[in-house]
């Protein structure tokens, strides 16, 4: 069976049989191209292992259990997004990503006899289709989801990041984006939201202050006020003024307010305009090195009233990125040490931006580093976004192409 009737017959087993066969459906459609075994992985939300979520099992003597991240070849498959082999006793093993678009959604590791080129090509449309199908699946089953918990998570963070969060990295021939939170199973106050409409990419990222539900609700109605105002093409200094108002109305003084960058990427040109409410200032990123902050004249923070008098502008250059962090990021440390700060943040993002990794393993290697500097689960929320602009060919100022956020 060549890989298109292969494909296709999994769409079609995928669309009338139950979310948990997805394993099942794809090693059955795979048997005719060799295939004697699959599992299907996903990683979980703080991204340090790969959780097997559906078995096709053959030589397999018992059921997987989860993979770390570091250190084995499922997760050099999931850092790098390639697909990796290897021989093994009886044939060989293969690895594939498994995303949507640029998200990051786990792995799936294939079993075969016999391997040439056109095999390890299929096992890499596998890996994509078995992305949409797993994102599919979330709208209708909570099986996927329970998967990717290694323990409870609080009722802030359930809200968050049902509720508010977007995929963690997108990208296009333009642009890339990609986010982390944490900490993952407890995050409230911290969120992002983003949105392509043609040549206009929007893109916000909040910290209200606080912890719990109450900083989550802030984040939603303030996300809320985002979204009604882009889809409504306002400016941004009034969709800023509308994000504070709905806080305003909708919350009592004493309940908090919300910090944050409200911006807006004309992806024809590289003109970036941002209004800053009262966040740390990103870091403009060119080649492997940090260049500086991006500063621009600060409003209050949401929820208290503002007036947006002075917009940021820059035109960025082709190629150049934008790391956007919460203040949990460069406050967090360890008890009685010192905080993580600014600077070990810029080292750290130049060492791995010079590896040249997908822009979303940066942040994962990042909030690592994050996690042995504080010596355990950090108490703030901490959010990192890298922005990458790269002009399509034709663009003014193209200089080629550029790697995907995942």
């Amino acid at each position: 069976m060549h890989s298109r009737e292969i494909i296709g017959d999994l769409l079609r087993r995928a669309s009338l049989t139950a979310p948990d066969l997805l394993a099942a459906d794809i090693g059955a459609a795979l048997q005719d191209a060799g295939g004697n075994h699959l599992v299907l992985y996903v990683v979980d939300y703080e991204q340090l292992s790969l959780q097997p979520v559906g078995i096709a099992v053959d030589l397999l003597a018992e059921e997987p259990k989860g993979v770390n991240v570091e250190g084995t070849l499922a997760g050099r498959a999931f850092q790098l997004q390639e697909v990796v082999s290897t021989a093994v006793d009886g044939g060989w093993r293969v690895w594939a990503p498994v995303r949507e678009r640029a998200e990051r959604i786990g792995v799936i590791e294939f079993g075969f006899a016999e391997l040439d080129d056109e095999l390890l090509a299929l096992c890499d449309d596998l890996g994509l289709l078995a992305g949409h199908l797993v994102h599919t699946a979330g709208r209708y089953t909570d099986l996927v989801e329970l998967r990717r918990r290694r323990r409870p998570m609080n009722l802030a963070a359930e809200m968050q990041w049902d509720m508010l969060m977007p995929p963690l990295a997108f990208s296009s021939p333009e642009l890339a984006i990609a986010g982390i939170l944490e900490p993952a199973y407890f995050v409230a106050g911290d969120a992002f939201d983003y949105s392509m409409n043609g040549e206009l990419f929007s893109f916000a990222i909040l910290d209200a202050m606080g912890h719990g539900v109450h900083s989550t609700l802030a984040s939603t109605l303030a996300l809320g006020g985002f979204r009604h105002g882009r889809r409504r093409g306002l400016d941004l200094a009034v969709i800023a003024e509308q994000m504070d108002d709905a806080l305003v109305e909708h919350l009592e003084e004493e309940e908090g307010f919300v910090t944050g960058h409200i911006c807006q990427l004309d992806v024809g040109t590289g003109g970036f305009r941002w209004v800053n409410a009262g966040h740390p200032p990103p870091l403009l990123v060119r080649g492997s090195k940090v260049v500086g902050e991006m500063k621009a004249e600060p409003c209050l923070p949401l929820g208290l009233g503002i007036d947006v008098t002075h917009v940021g502008e820059v035109r960025l250059q082709p190629g150049d990125r934008v790391l956007f962090y919460s203040d949990g990021v460069v406050e967090a440390r360890p008890k009685g040490g010192p905080q993580f700060g600014v600077e070990r943040l810029i080292d750290d993002a130049e060492e791995f931006l010079g590896s040249n990794l997908p822009v979303a393993e940066v942040l994962r290697r990042l909030v690592r580093r994050l996690r042995e500097h504080r010596g355990g689960e950090l108490e703030d929320d901490a959010t990192l976004v890298f922005m990458e602009w790269q002009p399509a060919p034709g663009r003014p100022g193209d200089r080629g192409g550029r790697r995907a956020a995942g």
